[in-house]
């Protein structure tokens, strides 16, 4: 009967040729956080087991109950698609999400990120790193049109798409007119005439960012939906910055202007 259950188990994991399932998250530190956040049910390792954080993930996942199955590296070879497994996957459980209108509310400074028609799972991940660094209060994934949370964005966020307050609602129009019922400010990045320089840009506590893909940009449904345009300045020579730099210079402008604010000050 067992033997039977872990066949079963494996067909259902084993993943097209070159692809890999949408519940899985692999690599040490993806699947580190996965385990602490409880969000992962099952953990594969590599039979042949050189370095320590591997044990540790394995004494993580026994500590909490957890599954682990050792597997030989072809295994997670074909589960990650010939991905960066650093020896290690997990399982994942349906991933909670974040409701906006619950995330943004609250009074007092904060920042929301609109991520339009941004695709590339490398790109999603960094700006999901940084989105959780400089504590945004949400980020908001399109169900359409845009990267979701897969295993590449995993990877790429090292884990902190776990952390990430996300939220995907049908549309992006509809969000940020729901943010701006709530008395958010929205900031399209968008250069060409009537961008105000970002780094002079007198930021608003509430603000709604918006950013679009390195090609396409922010929609012009989004455009005219905004309250003020920014663009960073740049060399001449230089046409524009890859989407996650652009959006973490952008959410740091944002940051400097608004710092974190201590324990203290909270309270006062």
């Amino acid at each position: 009967m067992v033997k039977e259950k872990e066949a079963r188990e494996r067909r259902r994991l084993r993943p097209k040729p070159n692809a890999t399932p949408d519940d899985v998250a692999f690599g040490i530190n993806p699947c580190a956080v996965a385990i602490e956040e409880g969000f992962a049910k099952r953990l594969l390792l590599v039979e042949e087991r050189t370095n320590p954080r591997l044990q540790q993930l394995e004494e993580m996942a026994r500590a909490r109950g957890m599954p682990v199955e050792f597997v030989p590296p072809e295994r997670l070879d074909e589960l990650t698609g010939g991905g960066v497994h650093q020896g290690a996957l997990v399982r994942l459980r349906r991933l909670p999400e974040t409701d906006l209108r619950t995330a943004a509310a609250p009074p007092g400074e904060g920042i929301v990120l609109l991520l339009d028609r941004v695709t590339d799972p490398q790109n999603v991940g960094a700006v999901l790193r940084t989105a959780v660094a400089v504590g945004a209060r949400a980020v908001v994934l399109p169900k359409r049109r845009g990267a979701t949370l897969t295993p590449g964005v995993h990877r790429a966020s090292a884990g902190m798409s776990f952390l990430a307050p996300v939220t995907a609602p049908q549309n992006l129009a509809q969000a940020v007119r729901r943010l701006q019922e709530l008395d958010y400010w929205v900031v399209a990045a968008q250069g060409g005439a009537g961008a105000e320089d970002a780094t002079a840009f007198d930021w608003p506590a509430r603000t709604a960012l918006v950013v679009g893909s390195e090609g396409e940009g922010v929609s012009r449904l989004l455009l005219d939906l905004a309250d003020f345009r920014v663009a960073l300045p740049m060399h001449p020579r230089v046409e524009s910055l890859n989407v996650a730099v652009a959006t973490g210079a952008l959410l740091y402008l944002w940051r400097r202007q608004w710092p974190f604010r201590s324990a203290e000050q909270e309270e006062g």
